[in-house]
């Protein structure tokens, strides 16, 4: 039977991308967020910066810390950050239970979806499983408040160097790269994109490319992204699928560890 993880494989290894509705279990949850999200985001940005940690990994982070190309490009938002269910590593996160509990609610749906979804390709291209990934994974609220802007783009065209990354937009504005062209794509109120990294073109020898994509300058008085970024476990070595017999395997460990770099970002953690 083609079932929705299938066809979300199928999707993914055919286009590039997969598109995945929810459940109205999933959408409540994505809804409770997003209202979180516009609270919080609400607020003046001295009162967010109580939740800012010191090496921008974990909770709030203003706009102009990272990018996607360049630092005299930075990407045009703040956000906010959570690391598996590590409350504890973002500043006075008791006083902000509403939000982060709704994203750890949120992050256990989209842990099913990736687990099922990157299973089913893993087991496709060779019958291998999909690594750990909760402990090596965070959630990101982007605020996109400068409509005013003169950059045509609020991102720059760049790929996320995880394994996976689910995304959901409550505005137009993400393009991703296909076929040598930048394509809109808008997630209905029901509905997440998982669009590949760098990770999984190593882990399946190529077979699975980087989606590379951006955030064109629409000019909007309110656009918020929600993403869930997934990168292996980093406790035990990562191996491609894709090793040929009889030779040494490389340990991806390092590579996915720096990957944030590129973005002015701390290294993955080992928590």
């Amino acid at each position: 039977m083609h079932t929705a993880t299938t066809r979300a494989a199928d999707d993914l290894l055919r286009d590039g991308y997969a598109r995945i509705s929810l459940h109205d279990d999933g959408k409540h949850l994505l809804d409770r967020v997003l209202g979180e999200s516009r609270s919080f985001f609400g607020r003046p940005v001295r009162e967010k910066a109580r939740y800012a940690s010191t090496d921008l990994n974990f909770g709030y982070r203003p706009q102009g810390r990272e990018f996607a190309i360049s630092a005299d490009r930075p990407d045009l938002n703040d956000c906010f950050t959570l690391w598996h269910d590590r409350l504890e590593l973002i500043p006075n996160s008791a006083e902000i239970p509403a939000l982060t509990g709704a994203l750890l609610a949120w992050r256990e749906c989209l842990s099913a979806i990736v687990s099922d979804t990157v299973g089913e390709v893993a087991a496709q291209l060779g019958g291998h499983k999909a690594p750990p990934f909760e402990a090596a994974s965070y959630l990101q609220l982007n605020n996109y408040a400068v409509a005013d802007s003169d950059r045509d783009l609020l991102q720059d065209k760049h790929e996320d160097g995880h394994l996976v990354t689910v995304i959901h937009t409550t505005a137009p504005g993400l393009e991703l790269w296909l076929d040598g062209e930048a394509r809109p794509m808008q997630t209905a109120a029901d509905e997440v994109i998982l669009m590949p990294g760098s990770v999984f073109t190593d882990l399946s020898g190529g077979r699975v490319p980087a989606l590379y994509h951006q955030v064109r300058n629409l000019r909007l008085a309110d656009r918020t992204a929600l993403m869930y970024f997934v990168n292996p476990e980093l406790t035990e070595p990562v191996y491609s699928w894709a090793a040929e017999p009889g030779q040494t395997p490389v340990d991806l460990r390092d590579k996915i560890r720096s990957n944030p770099a590129m973005f002015g970002l701390p290294d993955v953690p080992t928590l």
